[in-house]
């Protein structure tokens, strides 16, 4: 388990990263929030705890949802990401899902 410095650079990076994907600057995020440069500066690189409620603006500012910032696995980061802005991907995802747990017998090995 992380300890808590460390995930909040983890979160920090995934800001910084998310930004950058945005095309936006530490300097252009911050003024798009309302917030000092400074504070942005701050929690991407960690050295400040962020909030629910920040990450949440944060996130809704870049277009990501907040928890996709939280997740260390990039890969299921970025398809919450896309199955957060489009819900036809959703359903298909949810159809997919429910299909293969209805194939699926209770106790693999009761068929062999």
């Amino acid at each position: 388990m992380a300890v808590p410095h460390e995930q909040s650079r983890a979160v920090g990076q995934r800001i910084a990263a998310a930004r950058q994907r945005a095309g936006l600057s530490i300097r252009d995020l911050a003024k798009r929030i309302g917030w000092p440069r400074d504070t942005m500066v701050n929690y991407e690189l960690g050295r400040r705890a962020i909030t629910i409620e920040r990450l949440q603006i944060i996130a809704d500012t870049l277009g990501v949802p907040p928890a996709a910032l939280l997740l260390e696995n990039s890969q299921l980061a970025d398809v919450l990401s896309r199955l957060s802005t489009d819900p036809s991907l959703l359903a298909h995802v949810r159809f997919f899902l429910d299909t293969l747990q209805d194939d699926m017998p209770a106790d693999p090995f009761s068929a062999m």
